[in-house]
């Protein structure tokens, strides 16, 4: 697709291929959910008896590429069709490894109000000119302006105090008959590694579940918050709003980022 091109991005999925340290093997964390978050999205928008079998034609010749291509931060990508009446694109974007962090900032985007933002995708841009224009990763606010949903790239998760069970993640919520956020793969990697107590992989009651909640900024105020995605894994909030947020507690970070880090394997 040219750079000059105007079509709209309506399905997307990205997330980190990295070379294993011993073999050099190109491993992902959760593919087989990226391949199937991207798989539903793409079903509801390509209309046509064989899309099953296009998408899935697709994404094979994809993970082959990707393989091939190594580390890097690949997209697969859905663009509307050119002209009316056109097919719409599948295609693959192969790109580099952008710089990976530990930390993040966040700073409250209320009135941001995103078309599909069950979707990966559509909001790609629009999100990306918010966070530069913010110079921070925006914190977005349900439409009353109140209750977080969700960072423009990341999933949240946050913890009531020092105790393993007071971990929390956003409820899914509903409006009009959709969901108001992204499923995020990382986050659910991140839960069942909760819910199997998965410690040197013998089971480990330190570790609680993480449990639904519906935070305002103010109750996430102070907490200790990490931002999670597929690129950078978990990163650790050092301020929303420009207010410095609780320090990790740092044998927690650990078991979770060595539980995150149990979730590679290999492409193909």
């Amino acid at each position: 697709m040219s750079a000059a091109s105007t079509r709209r991005l309506i399905v997307a999925d990205s997330f980190r291929v990295r070379a294993n340290p011993r073999t050099a093997a190109a491993e992902v964390r959760g593919l087989a959910d990226h391949l199937r978050r991207f798989r539903f999205s793409a079903l509801g928008q390509l209309p046509g008896a064989d899309t099953r079998a296009r998408i899935d034609v697709f994404l094979d010749e994809a993970v082959d590429r990707i393989a091939e291509y190594g580390e890097g931060f690949p997209r697969l990508e859905l663009w509307e069709a050119e002209h009316a009446g056109g097919d719409a694109e599948l295609s693959l974007s192969l790109r580099p490894l952008p710089e990976l962090r530990d930390t993040i900032e966040l700073r409250s985007a209320p009135g941001v109000l995103l078309d599909h933002p069950e979707r990966k995708g559509p909001n790609i841009s629009r999100l990306a000119e918010l966070n530069r224009r913010l110079g921070a990763e925006a914190l977005l606010l349900d439409g009353a302006g109140r209750a977080v949903v969700e960072g423009a790239t990341t999933s949240l998760i946050w913890w009531g105090d020092a105790g393993d069970s007071s971990g929390r993640f956003v409820a899914d919520a509903r409006a009009k008959g959709r969901a108001n956020r992204v499923p995020s793969v990382t986050e659910g990697l991140l839960r069942r590694a909760a819910d199997a107590r998965l410690v040197r992989r013998k089971p480990e009651r330190q570790s609680g579940s993480l449990s639904p909640a519906t935070p305002t900024v103010a109750e996430l105020a102070g907490a200790e918050v990490w931002a999670v995605n597929a690129l950078h894994g978990i990163r650790v909030v050092t301020s929303i709003d420009g207010v410095p947020q609780a320090a990790p507690e740092e044998r927690r970070l650990r078991w979770f980022r060595e539980a995150l880090n149990r979730c590679w394997h290999p492409l193909g």
